[in-house]
C-alpha cells in the first residue's frame, strides 16, 4: 500500500506540475500578448497621430495655397456690413428733450479687389459702383457682378464697391445709402491698400446715389460717372414710377409724412434731389455748382429713365464754367444702364484723365 501510495502520489504531484507548467505557459502567453496588444494599440494611436497632423499640415497648406490663389487671381470677393441708423432727427421739435432716435441696421457692403491688388504693395484705386432699382447687395450677391462694368474695371486694375443703402433696394439716393456707402468706404480704407481718394460711378437709380455721395463727400471724389441716370426725383421718379413701389421707395426714403406714396412732399427732398442742388437762376440761364468733373452716357429715346434730366444737367454746370460731358446715344435701351463694351471703354479713358 505505502509503494502503491507513493507511486500514486508521484503520479499526481507529475500531473500537478505539468498542470503548473501549462498554466504558467498560458500565463507566459497571455503576458506576450497582452505586451503585444499594447504594442500595437501604441503603434497604432502613434500612426493616427502622424495622420492626423499630416492631414493637418495639407489642409492648411491647401488654405494657404486657396488665399493666395484667390489673391493672385482677382476673385477676392468680400461680404461685409456696415451700421447705419434708420431713423430720422424730429428737427421739427421745441420741446426741451432728445428729438434724435437711433434704430440700428447692418447693411450690406461688398468689395472687389483686381488681380494686382497686393497688401504691401501700391494701393490700388477705389471706385464706388452705386447700383439701380433693379437690384442690390446682399450676403451673397451683387447686381453689378452681372454685367461687364465690374469685369472691365478689375481687369484694368480698379477695386470695386457697393451697399445696398438700407432696407430697400429701391434706396433712391436718401442719406441711409450716402451714410452707409461713407461707412463702406472708411471700412475699406482701413483694412485694404487702396488710394485715399476714389472715382464714383452710378447706373440708373444710381445716379441719384452717387450724385449725393459726391455732394456730401466731394473732398474725396477725383471724378463722376452716370450710365442712364436719374437727376430728378420728381420728374423721373415721382412722376414716371419704374415700379409700383417707386413712390413708396420715396416716401420712405425721405421720410414722408404720408408714407403711402400718395403725396409728395417737396420740403422733404431739399438738398436732396441732384437736379436742384447747388443750382440757381438769374433772368435769363439756370447755373449748377458741382465740385468734380462728370461725364454721363444717355440713350436719346430712353423711356424708362428719359434724357431731358441729363441734357439740363449739362448744361446747368457747363452755365457755371464746371466740367461735364454728356454722350448721347442713339439708343431707346434702358440696358445702357448696366454699360457695354464700348461705353466701359470710355469710362475707363474718362477716369485715367483724372488719377490712374
Amino acid at each position: 500500500m505505502s509503494l502503491n501510495y507513493t507511486n500514486e502520489t508521484i503520479a499526481n504531484e507529475t500531473n500537478t506540475e505539468k498542470v503548473s507548467i501549462h498554466h504558467f505557459q498560458e500565463k507566459h502567453m497571455d503576458g506576450l500578448n497582452s505586451k503585444k496588444a499594447v504594442c500595437i494599440l501604441t503603434y497604432q494611436m502613434i500612426n493616427i497621430i502622424l495622420a492626423i497632423l499630416i492631414f493637418s499640415t495639407i489642409c492648411q497648406a491647401q488654405r494657404m495655397h486657396a488665399n493666395d490663389y484667390a489673391k493672385r487671381s482677382g476673385q477676392k470677393e468680400i461680404h461685409f456690413t456696415v451700421r447705419i441708423n434708420l431713423k430720422f432727427p424730429d428737427d421739427n421739435s421745441r420741446a426741451l428733450e432728445v428729438a434724435d432716435f437711433d434704430s440700428a441696421y447692418y447693411d450690406q457692403a461688398i468689395l472687389r479687389l483686381p488681380e494686382n491688388y497686393c497688401e504691401n504693395g501700391a494701393p490700388v484705386r477705389l471706385v464706388y459702383l452705386a447700383h439701380g432699382a433693379g437690384g442690390g447687395v446682399t450676403n451673397t450677391l451683387w447686381l453689378w457682378n452681372k454685367t461687364s462694368i465690374t469685369d472691365s474695371l478689375l481687369t484694368n486694375g480698379y477695386a470695386c464697391f457697393d451697399v445696398n443703402g438700407g432696407v430697400s433696394v429701391e434706396n433712391m439716393g436718401g442719406s441711409r445709402v450716402v451714410q452707409s456707402a461713407f461707412k463702406a468706404y472708411g471700412y475699406i480704407r482701413k483694412h485694404y491698400n487702396v488710394y485715399d481718394e476714389i472715382f464714383v460711378f452710378g447706373g440708373s437709380m444710381g445716379g441719384l446715389s452717387s450724385t449725393n455721395f459726391v455732394y456730401k463727400h466731394s473732398d474725396i471724389v477725383l471724378a463722376h460717372a452716370m450710365y442712364s441716370p436719374v437727376l430728378d426725383l420728381y420728374e423721373q421718379a415721382w412722376n414716371n414710377p419704374w415700379s409700383p413701389t417707386t413712390r413708396l421707395a420715396i416716401a420712405g426714403a425721405f421720410n414722408f409724412v404720408d408714407k403711402t406714396g400718395n403725396t409728395w412732399e417737396k420740403d422733404k427732398v431739399i438738398g436732396w434731389n441732384p437736379l436742384s442742388v447747388g443750382t440757381f437762376s438769374n433772368n435769363t440761364d439756370t447755373f449748377k455748382i458741382y465740385p468734380v468733373p462728370v461725364k454721363i452716357w444717355h440713350g436719346t429715346d430712353d423711356h424708362v429713365v428719359q434724357i431731358n434730366s441729363s441734357r439740363k444737367f449739362q448744361k446747368y454746370i457747363r452755365n457755371a464754367g464746371g466740367y461735364c460731358e454728356l454722350r448721347e446715344l442713339d439708343s431707346d435701351n434702358h440696358g445702357l444702364s448696366c454699360g457695354n463694351a464700348f461705353m466701359n471703354r470710355e469710362l475707363l479713358l474718362f477716369f485715367k484723365r483724372f488719377g490712374e
